[in-house]
């Protein structure tokens, strides 16, 4: 195709813009938002429960089987289990990330059915449930009454029955939990005096429930083969039971004399709660807490206003006096975060814009590039959409970047016609005729080199790869959209717009655009004078080359190395750890008073707790967990969230009956449970239990010693008290007992034994034994339980067995079957991640036991995998800038010249970092890839002309010094653009300002160092490189002479 195609067809041209834009718009409506793309790991949990178990036999009799099913399903990168005294059981198994996450559930599914077999009926019967976790925690909906008869127990029913259903039905909608929930149960009390009394035991109870509540089918009165009858009817009767006294009027025996017993003769029902294992509560209230989590790909901003909507149409049939709140809503962080990045964008627009007209120093030249930067940003919304891509910080920080990138084509398509114009006195129409009969190869191959940079490296595998995608395709779209932009619409707008220059207009320029040329005048002599320097004293330059790279080499070993930067997200979490072994009433306690301080600190909004739960631990009465939810960022009077946490970490440390930990929401929502790092410290080898707690106290004491860590804590808990039953079984055999009778009786009574269940409000609800609360207080009570012998004698359980007290563990953890302690911190101020991870490793090496492993999880997992692939994204970079120029320039030598001088621009982003105590993360390797590309942009602009000169007889260094002067106006003017453009992203403040700074401060001084250093170097390597080629060819001469 001709290149006054376009030019001959300005509707065409404007047509092909327009769709551009039409379909960018399109994809700008429709494409999800989100704070992060989908590049969180597959989740699946299995749980299971064993009522009434110790954690002990919970590992041994569930966690054991399933776990060695579990291990080594395809895909599978680790798992972690949890066995608690309170009979829980709960394993998470974590997929890569290219596992789909549908067919990693029905894997697990599969497997634990293969275990089954291998379980106690109790936990069969109980329900093992296997779910995909939906990773993004998108909003918290409390139900709050002031009003005493709506109570916790209550408000979580009410949530349960009229507002759960609800929101799971809302599209976008993945889970909905009632946290701290307290279902409906029917709970019987009995009183194990008055049972052993009248001859009854547990076993007598559970059989009535079990014979009459039930569901079952009683016929039907005309079935067929049936003769003279015209109707069927089926017969009907009452099944299961539904009401406290329907349960009392069970019938637990009938007497020879015809007086029966009844439940209610040794039993108190009633319907209340069937766990009183947590609280739930906001702001020191009781509430109803419902946490809600999105479908991955969904956008979060619709799916946040659709259950909005959900609420207030649900809340207009609350009973009054019930109201419902939404302390915490994810969008709010994404909605800010993305605004920044959006104020960023029109930010680095407005600079790009403004030095382009200061460049050009005509706003009919500028013009042209501020039409065409937006049409090739807003057609990448379209090619995103294709992509499966969703507007996330990082697909919008990518934008940013590329706008520094997209304005080169016009400027360069704007001043060359405007250069041609003006020096042969020709028409707009004619110049752009004559400038894009060259330019249109140069500006295709200029955008497919910024493509070679980008592309491989979106190749990488894991989360890392997935990242990288996000940037790299972004930035290589809007690059080829700006080309396309460049061949078709700038020309017809520089033969429409441009008019040649009056005679006498350069002088009545004012005093501005005078000095500008003045300092660009100057710039050009000084840049020249540098050159012939390096070229006089080589040996030096070189010298000074390598020092560089040496440098650059230092400094990646110095600078502190971490995944990704981490962010105030407006809220914290706050963990109690009371002695093991202590009551909800005290650990509520002390959660009421952190509550009552918090509340009055300024800056708070609210404080959600869930007392009796952490975590970390899971389900236990000694821990408790309140999360902290700040003001919006614009209304908080100290915007510094690490020194507010200091300070409540130091109010709550001079708590005395507790421990405290604070923690930060994970940096990728749904990866790992806190922010900073976490380890798994394993007991491999013949290491026990007991030294694995040891190693763990061991390892957070010295961890705790060192000022690159913070708020290091172990999930370990110490052993607490236990009674141990040592049963004598030749004694129960004797006397005619069933060890299984013996072990029934004293779990229904002293925990809780789930028989069968009931039917209310449409649900299904289940039954409960235990025994009333005087007789399941002190070891002594046990002397009231019994059990029947030969002969119906009521034998008292003391009697077939001694008692002792013990200790044990309280919650037992797993890694990759191995038993476990948990370990999390974070990085101090400071310091990375990455530094952190290395410490701690050094600390384990060096004071613990050789048979004590270790392995990470969560971000710190990704981290480690990710650990050292600078190196590989540079060397790809390198690589294809290289291999493509090779190949545009027919020439294997030539393209070294650009490579060689590429090093300097990362001299100025590494010395930044350092300088300023930032890290190597994903981001700033982001911003080195794009620096590469950059910087290969203006080196090919001199090499080109340089190979030119020389291949029309010029001398070597006359042609590479004129390359550069005439190139040094253009390659100035398009670096000022670009460094302007990352302006608004080094300066960064509010939500997201980590990331924003951490991929914009590397590139603004690196670009810096590109344009003062680099472009010196360029035509410093390429006179070198053709002399070497000459030494070479003069060589090969003589002896083919010879």
């Amino acid at each position: 195709m001709k290149s006054d195609f376009f030019i001959d067809r300005p509707i065409f041209s404007t047509v092909v813009s327009i769709v551009i834009v039409l379909v960018g718009m399109i994809g700008l409506f429709l494409l999800p938002v989100d704070q992060y793309p989908e590049i969180v790991p597959p989740v699946v949990q299995v749980s299971a429960s064993y009522p009434g178990a110790d954690a002990e036999t919970v590992s041994q009799a569930v966690a054991t089987p399933i776990e060695q099913e579990l291990n080594g399903t395809p895909g599978m990168l680790y798992m972690e289990s949890r066995s608690t005294n309170s009979g829980s059981f709960t394993v998470t198994i974590t997929f890569d990330i290219d596992t789909d996450p549908d067919l990693a559930a029905v894997e697990i599914q599969n497997r634990v059915k293969q275990a089954e077999a291998r379980l106690p009926a109790e936990v069969i019967q109980n329900g093992i449930s296997v779910d995909k976790q939906a990773s993004n925690k998108l909003m918290t909906i409390t139900l709050l009454s002031n009003d005493p008869k709506f109570d916790e127990v209550y408000l979580s029913n009410y949530a349960t029955l009229n507002v759960l259903d609800m929101l799971r039905r809302i599209p976008g909608v993945g889970r909905v939990s009632n946290v701290g929930s307290r279902y409906y149960g029917m709970q019987i009390w009995v009183q194990p005096e008055r049972l052993a009394s009248l001859g009854l035991t547990v076993q007598d109870i559970q059989s009535a429930l079990r014979e009459q509540n039930r569901e079952s089918a009683a016929g039907v009165l005309g079935q067929q083969p049936m003769n003279g009858v015209d109707v069927t009817v089926p017969i009907v009767a009452q099944g299961r039971l539904s009401t406290v006294s329907e349960f009392e009027d069970i019938v637990l025996r009938a007497n020879p004399d015809g007086s029966i017993i009844r439940m209610r003769d040794v039993a108190r029902v009633s319907l209340e709660a069937q766990s009183y294992n947590t609280e739930s509560g906001i702001n020191g209230g009781n509430a109803a807490v419902m946490d809600i989590r999105m479908l991955p790909g969904m956008n979060a901003m619709e799916v946040s206003e659709s259950v909005k909507k959900a609420m207030d149409e649900i809340s207009r049939n609350f009973p009054e006096g019930i109201s419902y709140m939404i302390p915490f809503d994810m969008t709010e962080y994404i909605s800010q975060s993305i605004h920044e990045v959006y104020k960023t964008l029109f930010e680095a627009l407005f600079l790009v814009i403004l030095v382009v007209f200061l460049s050009l120093q005509s706003w009919r030249a500028t013009l042209i590039p501020a039409i065409a930067v937006p049409i090739s940003l807003i057609g990448t919304f379209g090619v995103m959409l294709i992509f499966g891509f969703s507007l996330n910080t990082l697909t919008l920080l990518g934008l940013v970047l590329a706008i520094g990138t997209v304005v080169d084509d016009a400027i360069v398509v704007v001043e060359n016609v405007d250069r041609i114009m003006n020096e042969e006195k020709l028409s707009a129409y004619e110049a752009t005729k004559k400038a894009m009969n060259g330019l249109g190869s140069a500006l295709i191959a200029m955008s497919l080199v910024l493509c070679a940079v980008f592309i491989p490296v979106s190749f990488l595998s894991g989360i890392t790869g997935a990242l990288y995608r996000q940037f790299t395709i972004t930035i290589a779209v809007s690059v080829i959209i700006s080309t396309i932009v460049a061949l078709t619409m700038s020309p017809v707008m520089c033969a429409q717009f441009l008019k040649p220059k009056k005679e006498g207009e350069e002088e009545r320029k004012n005093f501005i655009f005078r000095a500008i040329n003045r300092w660009l005048a100057k710039g050009q002599t000084v840049y020249a004078r540098i050159i012939r320097n390096f070229l006089a004293h080589s040996k030096r330059s070189f010298a000074a080359f390598g020092i560089g790279i040496v440098c650059i080499w230092a400094m990646a070993q110095i600078v502190p190395q971490s995944f990704l930067p981490q962010e105030d997200q407006g809220y914290f979490t706050v963990e109690f750890e009371l002695p093991e072994g202590a009551t909800l009433e005290r650990t509520r306690e002390v959660t009421d008073r952190a509550m009552a301080w918090l509340l009055d600190q300024p800056d708070v909004r609210y404080v959600l707790n869930v007392t009796g739960s952490s975590p970390r631990v899971g389900t236990n009465q000694a821990r408790s967990q309140m999360t902290v939810i700040m003001k919006p960022w614009d209304e908080r009077e100290d915007p510094d969230l690490p020194a507010f946490m200091a300070r409540v970490t130091d109010e709550f440390s001079q708590y005395p009956e507790s421990k405290v930990y604070l923690s930060t929401p994970p940096v990728i929502p749904g990866l790992g449970t806190s922010g900073g790092f976490e380890m798994a410290l394993e007991a491999r080898g013949d290491l026990t239990y007991e030294e694995l707690q040891r190693a763990s106290d061991t390892l957070v004491y010295y961890a705790s010693q060192r000022k690159e860590l913070a708020r290091v804590s172990s999930s370990m808990q110490g052993d607490i008290p236990k009674l141990y039953y040592d049963v004598d079984r030749d004694r129960a055999k004797l006397l005619g007992v069933s060890v299984s009778d013996l072990f029934t009786t004293m779990k229904a009574f002293t925990g809780s034994v789930y028989v069968n269940d009931f039917n209310l409000f449409n649900r299904v609800y289940r039954v409960y034994i235990q025994a009333e609360e005087p007789y399941r207080q002190w070891r002594d009570d046990m002397n009231m339980y019994f059990v029947r012998g030969n002969g119906g004698a009521m034998i008292p359980v003391t009697s077939i067995g001694t008692t002792e007290y013990t200790t044990g563990p309280g919650t037992i953890k797993r890694f990759n079957m191995y038993y476990a302690a948990t370990i999390t911190g974070e990085a101090a101020h400071g310091y990375s991640s990455g530094q952190a991870m290395e410490i701690m490793e050094e600390i384990v090496r060096e004071k613990l036991p050789a048979n004590v492993g270790i392995e990470w999880s969560g971000l710190s997992y990704q981290e480690k995998q990710q650990s050292g692939q600078t190196g590989l994204v540079l060397a790809l970079a390198f690589l294809f800038v290289f291999l493509f120029l090779a190949a545009q320039y027919e020439s294997w030598s030539v393209p070294i010249a650009v490579i060689l001088s590429l090093p300097v621009a990362c001299i100025g982003a590494f010395l930044s970092i350092l300088v300023l105590g930032m890290e190597n993360n994903v981001y700033f390797q982001i911003g080195l890839v794009m620096l590469i590309g950059v910087a290969a942009k203006n080196a090919i602009l001199i090499v080109e002309f340089a190979k030119e000169e020389v291949e029309k007889g010029k001398d070597i260094v006359e042609a590479a010094i004129a390359a550069s002067e005439l190139r040094f106006r253009p390659i100035v003017m398009t670096s000022l653009t670009f460094i302007l453009g990352m302006l608004p992203l080094v300066l960064a403040s509010g939500p997201g300002s980590a990331s924003r700074q951490g991929i914009g401060v590397g590139v603004f001084f690196g670009m810096i160092a590109a344009i003062t250093l680099g472009i010196v170097f360029v035509p410093f390597f390429f006179v070198w490189i053709y002399r070497l080629k000459e030494r070479f060819a003069n060589r090969k001469k003589k002896r083919l002479k010879a």
